[in-house]
């Protein structure tokens, strides 16, 4: 099924479920187990959900195939000349095929030889206003990614061969890369950097699909602060930041610096150390702008009484008084309340990519995992918090145990969901006294040992696998 259609189908079940549902109680909260484990792959996924149920997950084992003619063979003057041994050696065995095989199919025997790579991909999506565009993403985003990545397979690889063959030597940044042959280098690429532009491009072609698609659906936007971390016998380690206005503020004041009709005269740029009113005019007040790491000094001004283009909203920093992201899918069509004003322009659909060499973990263990999770648990717990629970679960169930990460996952959803406060039905507390999360609460526990070694028993011809099914 190509992307329209499955935009399509997604859309119409999507539609016609949610006016079948009829309303209730939102504090209401519905858990659900789902066990993901075969032979060669383990790991644990559980969804918490309000009724609104705006987070969607998808987890699928992609078949990377070198897409015919799209290999990289050369680059330009101002990058880098390489011409891709893989592309000479292939082209030779095409050769040699030919003279065995007269009259074969070229494209069939392109095929065969053509370069092959697995991938797993684990993907949260944290809608708000709705799950429509959660719901399409989840259905979509592997497949931009897949293309992009199919694009430059053979290029990847044969990078990676070269950067895997100077691993443990003595390594400087020019054995990591291919540099230009017989000239100065000028430009090097790691097989890395390559993995990390096919995703950034990939989110951008999600985006503009969405953005196609709103010309004949109406979806309400998705965007999310989900997190991942990495948890081994080391501790914990951070593996994104949440992008929010308050970690964007230098990017999203600097916008608004150079494009200044983007908020027109409704809002100021400018972040004050305080809310100011009428009764602060010409005193003194701390202040900082896009340039700035820390505070400076100004009189306040008019214009300074302007709602600040970052706001204060209970707990939680909004952009333009109305998001509490700054970036993410969708959104073509959101506007502020009172001045009407744009918001997408400020939203990125680009993704932070970041890479964790396996290689720099002295072992590899059914104990070291990652946990991906949306903001609904962490708005209550902090990483170490996940950390011990999950070392707290896995050391407590046995290694053969194949649902032992799905218990991981639910002990992190109950520590993060609480318990209804007794007398109070729709107050949910945690074991510490202190409020449990009311958004939408959805986690992965994925083993590495097991994801590092995908399953191998996958036909040639097999479509990707969906470890998960969220139907």
């Amino acid at each position: 099924m190509d992307i329209a259609a499955r935009v399509m189908s997604v859309v119409s079940r999507t539609s016609t479920s949610e006016s079948a549902v009829s309303p209730i109680d939102s504090s209401q909260k519905i858990g659900k187990v789902m066990d993901v484990s075969d032979g060669a792959f383990i790991g644990g996924f559980i969804p918490c959900k309000t009724i609104q149920n705006e987070d969607q997950a998808s987890a699928k084992l992609l078949i990377l195939t070198q897409q015919q003619g799209n290999g990289i063979s050369s680059f330009s003057k101002e990058g880098m000349k390489f011409r891709s041994r893989n592309s000479s050696e292939r082209d030779d065995n095409l050769d040699d095929e030919a003279m065995l095989t007269p009259g074969g199919n070229e494209i069939e025997r392109s095929n065969i030889f053509a370069p092959r790579a697995d991938a797993a991909l684990f993907s949260l999506f944290d809608g708000h206003a709705g799950s429509a565009v959660a719901v399409v993403a989840s259905k979509c985003l592997h497949e931009h990614i897949k293309t992009r990545l199919c694009e430059i397979l053979d290029t990847i690889l044969h990078l990676d061969r070269h950067e895997n063959l100077n691993f443990g030597k003595h390594r400087s940044e020019s054995s990591y890369s291919m540099s230009k042959i017989g000239e100065e280098d000028e430009c090097r690429i790691r097989s890395e950097q390559l993995v990390k532009g096919a995703i950034e491009t990939a989110f951008l072609d999600m985006d503009e699909q969405i953005s196609q698609d709103k010309q004949v659906w109406r979806l309400p936007a998705n965007a999310g602060d989900c997190r991942a971390i990495l948890v081994t016998s080391d501790g914990t380690k951070p593996l994104s930041r949440d992008l929010t206005p308050a970690t964007e503020r230098k990017r999203l004041q600097e916008l608004a610096y150079r494009n200044p009709e983007l908020i027109g005269n409704s809002y100021s740029r400018l972040e004050y150390s305080k809310k100011l009113t009428r009764s602060d005019l010409k005193s003194r007040v701390l202040y900082r702008d896009w340039f700035m790491d820390g505070w400076a000094v100004k009189t306040v001004k008019e214009c300074d009484l302007r709602p600040s283009l970052i706001s204060e909203s209970s707990r939680k920093r909004r952009l333009l008084n109305t998001i509490g992201v700054s970036r993410g899918f969708g959104d073509h069509h959101l506007l502020t309340v009172d001045e009407r004003l744009s918001i997408k322009p400020f939203l990125s659909a680009v993704p932070e990519v970041s890479v964790t060499n396996l290689r720099d973990l002295n072992v590899l263990t059914d104990k070291d995992v990652v946990i991906v999770a949306s903001d609904g648990l962490w708005d209550v717990l902090s990483n170490e918090d996940a950390g011990l629970i999950v070392r707290s679960t896995l050391g407590s169930t046995d290694s053969a145990d194949s649902s032992r990460y799905t218990q991981a996952a639910q002990d992190l959803i109950a520590a993060a969901r609480g318990q209804q406060a007794s007398g109070n039905l729709k107050r949910w507390v945690m074991n510490s006294g202190g409020h449990a999360s009311y958004d939408d609460i959805t986690v992965f526990v994925i083993p590495l040992k097991y994801c590092a070694a995908p399953p191998t028993n996958l036909e040639e011809d097999e479509e990707d696998d969906e470890m998960l099914s969220l139907e």
